[in-house]
């Protein structure tokens, strides 16, 4: 890369408030309220406070019940997603110069033979933070989707080299581009951290990668969610058409994953965190959903020395996603269910050589053949 090309792309990941590089709405509606509140920004700002304070007024002092609700909603928000910060922990990924800088270097240094290109994907009120790397081997219509852990985000897996492990290795081998992306509330993509956030920046993605004229055009999806991201990623392919008939192929990889946020807090607190996590509206049923699904789904799990499920540190054996569907009696599914196995995997460490293989054969057995894995 030339000196010329390095400091415009030191400028460009530099930028603490990027321009979008897509605008995308929902609706009418919602393009209007932007609109409008791009045309009176310190006025809109000005009443989102006077509302905020309104709402804690109500709901402290009046509504104690409501205020409960509050604070409870809160913590919750902050447990399930701590990389963006919240009321217990201080945010896991902050945004500083120092971090972008380590950032930066770490791509430059990585010697691509393809620059990485940061993509700002916007969606109503919401601002995507996405990296797009892509490979020469790669088919330029096959994209890995790849949704993270609940503590991660992009920068600190370039900084740590962790998206030179797994993944990389994954899309690389499989002949595949990835785009990478954080969540509402991590480093610098912004937006409300809520469960319909989350669901709406993993869509914004899908959108920008298969139907926007300045995208991709994939027509080979490889979704693949880790821990949190498999909840994410589950809950915004019950929203798409994942059975082919619109001409895009699906593959889902599930890593590390639970059968539900509720069942997680369950693990953990009991009786009382299932249903709080319902209350609050951050519950995700994974399994219902994968249940749901029209596509082959792969999904990795530990396994103790004599081949029986174990949990991985963070999800119990009972807990983990892989348990309902182990059991040879399960009833008949849409899809293809297809378990990997590594033995001893702890949920923070990657996966071994030999799951890697293991998982690059089946994408590419999917995607070169005609195989469709039917049930």
């Amino acid at each position: 890369m030339t000196q010329v090309v390095a400091t415009e792309a030191r400028a460009v990941f530099f930028d603490a408030c990027p321009k979008p590089s897509l605008k995308m709405f929902s609706s009418k509606k919602m393009q209007t309220n932007w609109e409008k509140k791009q045309a009176n920004p310190r006025l809109y700002h000005l009443l989102d406070i006077i509302w905020v304070i309104i709402k804690l007024v109500l709901a402290v002092i009046f509504f104690i019940p409501l205020g409960i609700f509050w604070v409870l909603q809160k913590i919750c928000q902050n447990i399930v997603l701590p990389a963006a910060g919240g009321v217990l922990f201080e945010s896991f990924c902050k945004a500083s110069t120092s971090m972008q800088e380590r950032y930066l270097n770490t791509l430059l240094s990585a010697h691509y033979l393809i620059p990485p290109q940061r993509v700002i994907l916007q969606c109503d009120d919401l601002k995507i933070d996405a990296l797009e790397i892509r490979f020469p081997n790669a088919r330029p219509d096959r994209w890995m989707l790849f949704s993270s852990g609940n503590s991660d985000c992009t920068e600190h897996r370039i900084i740590l080299k962790r998206h030179q492990g797994s993944i990389e290795c994954i899309a690389a081998q499989a002949q595949a581009n990835i785009l990478l992306f954080n969540y509402p509330g991590v480093m610098f993509s912004q937006g409300k951290v809520t469960r319909e956030n989350l669901v709406k920046a993993y869509r914004s993605c899908v959108r920008y990668l298969r139907d926007e004229p300045s995208g991709p055009h994939a027509r080979e999806l490889i979704a693949y969610g880790y821990s949190l991201g498999a909840c994410v990623q589950a809950k915004a392919l019950s929203y798409e058409v994942t059975n082919g008939s619109d001409g895009v192929r699906w593959l889902i990889v599930k890593d590390r994953a639970p059968q539900s946020l509720a069942k997680t807090a369950r693990q953990w607190l009991g009786n009382f965190g299932f249903r709080i996590t319902k209350c609050v509206g951050w519950e995700i049923d994974v399994t219902k959903h994968s249940r749901d699904l029209h596509c082959p789904e792969l999904f990795i799990y530990g396994r103790d020395a004599e081949g029986a499920l174990i949990g991985d540190g963070l999800f119990s054996k009972e807990t983990c996603f892989a348990a309902p569907f182990l059991d040879p009696e399960r009833e008949m599914l849409p899809g293809k269910k297809i378990p990997i196995a590594e033995e001893n995997i702890a949920h923070h460490m990657m996966l071994s050589d030999l799951t890697i293989a293991h998982v690059v054969t089946i994408i590419l057995n999917y995607f070169e053949t005609s195989n469709n894995f039917e049930t």
